[in-house]
């Protein structure tokens, strides 16, 4: 019984940690930009325009990590953010069974992107 109680509460908990992915951001200017509507992924630092960078994002890696980078860049009014590779966080333990104090080690993964503005 403690082990499927436990099993759905690990299930559940991955559920909503995937299904509301929460960016964190580190502002790198104080400058405040409108919000802008189109921003581009970029997997390189563009060469041909000048740029300002704005933050660093970072996200849980997940199906809706790369909308959840997409959108926070759009109110921060980016043009552009420049995706870097995955990250990986050390293990974390989920406990599963309390009256046995038994846990399991998860790695959890995070994806990181510069947001840019292009300057005119």
């Amino acid at each position: 019984m403690w082990y499927k109680l436990s099993l759905f509460l690990v299930v559940l908990f991955a559920l909503i940690a995937c299904g509301l992915p929460s960016v964190q951001e580190e502002r790198y200017t104080m400058d405040t930009f409108e919000p802008t509507t189109n921003v581009a992924i970029l997997n390189s630092w563009p060469l041909d325009r000048k740029y300002i960078q704005i933050a660093s994002l970072e996200v849980s890696a997940g199906s809706q990590a790369n909308d959840a980078l997409l959108n926070k860049a759009k109110e921060l009014g980016a043009d552009a953010i420049v995706m870097e590779p995955v990250h990986r966080h050390s293990r974390v333990y989920v406990p599963i069974d309390a009256k046995n104090a038994s846990s399991r080690s998860v790695t959890l993964n995070s994806v990181r992107a510069i947001a840019i503005k292009f300057e005119p």
